[in-house]
């Protein structure tokens, strides 16, 4: 990893934290900010005992959208700090080794989706705080500038390959990314100008088996109903289903008008 030094990041975050403590959700914690020009992805965050580092790539860097992806990351941090149970660290590894051990996931595409599921959880009680943050910046973010994000986010073409079992977490992975999405423009009011992202995530639907395909509904409606205020427990309970719920959707997965034979197993 490479810590290049550009102008405006660490400013960038210091705004970003006085704009978070303005809103009420101020951090105590050790936060610095490197970038990385090789990441692939937009960012991540790491955190060693009361150090947190955020990880910003450089293709977020020149975006202009870094504050945005400064608050989102800060707004994981903060869930972190005050043991929201979305961020336990505990629970959620419980979680995923419980799901793994369960179901008998040897495969390392099959982790890295469970773990893409998990976080859309994650990102959705994060984003709750980010988008309270922008709005205290009107010149941050527009409205049209989000709905385009989400919109560009959602895919509406599955994966066809001729590996099937593979295709089916994959596919299901992409159902539940296309949720998320949608999920959190609803959360957050976010217009939908011209049904475009729910006609492409209808576009999606229409193109995967019937048997998996209404299990969107759920989805959506889990993602949305999310309560700020849950405890240890309730979350658990909650995430549980929701994981059953999804290795279902991978059980019934099928692209319409595959050729690919054979179910391949779980």
């Amino acid at each position: 990893m490479s810590s290049l030094s550009i102008n405006g990041v660490d400013e960038a975050l210091k705004d970003v934290l006085h704009m978070m403590a303005r809103a009420g959700f101020g951090i105590d914690e050790d936060v610095s900010v490197v970038v990385d020009r090789n990441l692939p992805f937009m960012g991540y965050t790491s955190r060693q005992w009361q150090k947190h580092t955020i990880v910003v790539s450089g293709m977020a860097v020149r975006s202009g959208m870094l504050k945005g992806l400064l608050a989102h990351e800060l707004s994981h941090v903060y869930r972190n700090v005050t043991e929201h149970p979305s961020h336990d660290e505990h629970i959620i590894a419980q979680l995923a080794s419980s799901f793994i051990s369960n179901y008998k996931l040897d495969a390392d595409y099959q982790r890295q989706i469970l773990h893409q599921v998990i976080n859309h959880v994650q990102d959705l009680y994060a984003d709750d705080i980010t988008m309270k943050i922008l709005a205290t910046d009107n010149g941050l973010f527009d409205p049209k500038q989000l709905e385009g994000f989400f919109i560009e986010w959602i895919k509406k073409e599955p994966v066809k390959t001729d590996v099937n079992k593979r295709d089916r977490w994959a596919n299901a992975a992409i159902m539940l990314s296309n949720s998320f999405a949608l999920s959190n423009m609803q959360r957050q009011n976010i217009n939908d100008h011209d049904r475009r992202a729910k006609l492409k995530s209808d576009a999606f639907l229409s193109r995967i088996s019937r048997e998996a395909a209404k299990e969107f509904s759920y989805f959506n409606d889990f993602m949305v109903g999310l309560k700020d205020q849950v405890t240890e427990a309730e979350f658990q309970q909650e995430m549980k289903e929701y994981l059953a719920r999804f290795f279902q959707v991978v059980q019934n997965m099928q692209v319409q008008h595959s050729r690919s034979g054979g179910s391949g197993g779980i």
